[in-house]
């Protein structure tokens, strides 16, 4: 995993086709702004886990 540090205003650009931009630092938490071509879905860690869980689940309840 590469470790990163970025300020308020500063950005990081994955495959020269996504920006990921830091816009407020708030206590613990860190708003980012992401920049990125429609094709590309963006999801949050927990939501993808979540719907991993919800088919497992199903998987569990048709068998």
């Amino acid at each position: 995993m590469l470790v990163l540090r970025r300020k308020v205003g500063e950005s990081v650009v994955l495959a020269g086709i996504i920006t990921v931009s830091v816009l407020a630092v708030e206590g613990a938490r860190v708003k980012i702004g992401i920049s990125a071509p429609p094709e590309v879905t963006i999801v949050r860690e927990e939501l993808l886990s979540m719907r991993e869980k919800q088919r497992q689940d199903e998987r569990e309840t048709a068998t």
